[in-house]
């Protein structure tokens, strides 16, 4: 069987459909998820002995499935696949019910009456990242105006200074960057996740002191305990919702401008009826979603779809290929404002649903407002603009506009 195209070939001479940490996810997944879906939408991958899920519906009802996955020690990099300890406790790594009542604690922080209460300041801080940069006639839209609003959200709910805005997005970026050559984490990556611990640990003990409730740091606190023992603890909760913050929304946006800019009608829509907004950052989610996997942990063997799934073996969630399955979608990679999807894997499915929605689409919604309703002709400088090569959250990190 000839399977052409930018696919790996091992040793063997048999050819790899998939690996989460092959060039070519890096570059562009989708021509490999695509072929996946068509061939081996359940995916073994060998040298992890994995698996992989391709398709939306897949996806959706493995996401649903508590009994035979579990997202403990179930986290994104090179020591959930080679079987290592999780490096850190966060609700995503967590199963009912202890997911259940910790989620159940600090979800009225970032429901949908929380995110209208703060959309005003949202609001003010995207107006106060324009205004700054009016006279110079462009501005970054990552990390100018995205970056900018999320990490005051992120200190807002979570609980961190606003003065160490700055850091935060440094130690993040410094997290997440890639050199090539290496799998995964970085070593400089690695001391950056060190200061983030030592920064949340302090705001964590600052929370624990002054008794606070108003903020995640607090009821994480209140969830785990304070002292020497779960200061640590509740500071690797922070992290994820930090991370998820800081650095999965401002790519989202950045690429809603830039489907928006290549669509001038689209565009156009948007400006003339403000209220498709909503409409359209599901749909720049469901097109561009950052986050190529997540995985889970067979804890109980179950057949599916003819592959027998073995205890202990990790999975794949490859939510961007779910989100371009011609199976769930008419044309899916054409990006359309007006298609309003009744699903998509954005921000996952089940238990698991991303804690941070209702904020992100506020975030969304706000900035594309507040973008459009001054600069609706905005140009993209395309020339300037930088997307990393990573195989984890992919995005723009930084996409210039000019007004």
């Amino acid at each position: 069987m000839c399977l052409a195209g930018p696919f790996h070939a091992s040793t063997l001479g048999v050819v790899t459909l998939y690996d989460p940490y092959m060039p070519e996810i890096k570059q562009d997944p989708y021509p490999i998820y695509e072929r996946l879906r068509a061939q081996s939408p359940v995916y073994y991958i060998e040298r992890f002995d994995a698996w992989a899920l391709a398709s939306f519906e897949d996806i959706w009802a493995a996401s649903q499935d508590g009994v035979h996955f579990s997202t403990c020690n179930a986290t994104s990099d090179l020591a959930f696949l080679e079987r290592q300890p999780a490096p850190f406790e966060a609700l995503s790594n967590m199963d009912p019910p202890e997911h259940t009542e910790a989620r159940k604690l600090v979800f009225p922080l970032f429901g949908p009456r929380a995110a209208r209460e703060l959309a005003p300041s949202m609001r003010q801080w995207a107006r106060t990242c324009l205004d700054r940069h009016a006279d110079s006639g462009r501005i970054d839209a990552v990390s100018q105006l995205a970056q900018q609003v999320a990490v005051r959200v992120a200190c807002s709910v979570a609980g961190f200074r606003h003065e160490d805005a700055d850091f935060l997005l440094d130690v993040v970026a410094r997290f997440f960057r890639r050199e090539e050559g290496t799998e995964g984490l970085t070593e400089n990556g690695m001391k950056a996740r060190a200061e983030m611990q030592d920064y949340l640990e302090e705001m964590a003990r600052d929370a624990e002191r002054r008794g606070r409730r108003d903020v995640a740091a607090g009821r994480f606190v209140e969830y785990l305990g304070g002292g020497a023992d779960n200061i640590p603890r509740v500071a690797e909760h922070l992290t994820l919702l930090l991370v998820g913050a800081t650095d999965t929304f401002p790519k989202v946006f950045a690429s809603t401008l830039l489907r928006l800019w290549e669509h001038p009608d689209q565009r156009r829509a948007l400006v003339r009826d403000p209220s498709l907004i909503p409409m359209a950052i599901t749909e720049a989610l469901r097109f561009d979603m950052p986050t190529q996997w997540l995985g889970r942990t067979v804890i109980h063997e179950i057949e599916f779809r003819g592959h027998k799934f073995r205890k202990g073996q990790p999975v794949l969630f490859l939510y961007p290929s779910g989100n371009r399955d011609e199976a769930e979608f008419d044309a899916p990679d054409r990006f359309d404002i007006h298609r309003n999807a009744p699903r998509i894997l954005s921000f996952g499915h089940g238990v698991h649903r991303c804690l941070g929605a209702f904020m992100a689409q506020m975030e969304g919604k706000v900035l594309l407002e507040e973008v459009l309703s001054r600069y609706p002709e905005y140009e993209v400088l395309t020339e300037e603009t930088v997307r990393p090569a990573t195989e984890f959250v992919q995005g723009y990190s930084n996409l210039p506009i000019a007004f």
